[in-house]
């Protein structure tokens, strides 16, 4: 489950309602959001007021209050934002793989590192060395172990994965390894090329080893 609004309030705010006011609030509210990115980008999360959000964003420091509950709120919202993204282009990176199970790994895999890397910030506040906000860093991989371990049981059931993986514990498995690379990619993406995490995160993941030729013609899973 995806969790994207944490009121009803909100939800009517973002529902595309035409009314003047509605408009009025939902401008608002980007204006805290791209301001929140913004200096949690540069400042980190401990460091931000809900104040200073409420200047960058051109309204007064009541006005935040009308929108979020504190800055966690806001920030919360950031993240699960960017995770919505990172699951539409997760669906639409597996249906244009179509039916070739390494290249829709590797499709997967390119764009999680896409959008980790388009948000470095968020990463770095979630998983980073501080963890300013372990707790929805845990929050963040609650929501991402089901689709991984739904992806694994389609992957064992195919034969494409080994059929002694449990994939409950190998979910866990992979997330705290992908989440663990890509955090140290992002802090310094210097340390090693963007295809050369694509390529090793790919191989490691069940159906993700490109198949290789043996004696005979048949192919098989390196």
């Amino acid at each position: 489950m995806w969790v994207k609004f944490s009121s009803l309030s909100e939800m009517n705010v973002r529902s595309g309602s035409k009314t003047a006011p509605a408009r009025s609030r939902a401008a608002t509210r980007k204006r805290l959001l791209t301001a929140g990115t913004e200096l949690f980008a540069r400042q980190g999360l401990h460091a931000v007021t809900s104040a200073q959000i409420a200047r960058r964003a051109g309204v007064a420091a009541g006005t935040f209050y009308l929108h979020f509950k504190d800055k966690e709120a806001l920030f919360r919202e950031i993240v699960f934002e960017a995770l919505e993204q990172l699951r539409e282009r997760l669906d639409r990176a597996t249906a244009e793989a179509g039916d070739d199970p390494q290249r829709a790994v590797r499709a997967r895999t390119a764009e999680m590192l896409a959008l980790a890397e388009k948000h470095r910030s968020a990463v770095r506040i979630l998983f980073g060395r501080d963890r300013e906000a372990a707790d929805l860093g845990e929050d963040v991989l609650s929501h991402l172990l089901p689709g991984v371990e739904s992806r694994l049981r389609e992957s064992i059931a195919s034969g494409e994965g080994p059929k002694d993986l449990h994939p409950t514990v190998a979910a866990q498995a992979f997330v705290a390894m992908w989440t663990r690379v890509v955090t140290w990619w992002v802090e310094d993406p210097r340390r090693v090329p963007r295809e050369a995490v694509i390529d090793t995160l790919t191989h490691l993941y069940p159906g993700g080893a490109a198949p290789r030729r043996v004696r005979g013609g048949n192919t098989k899973q390196t």
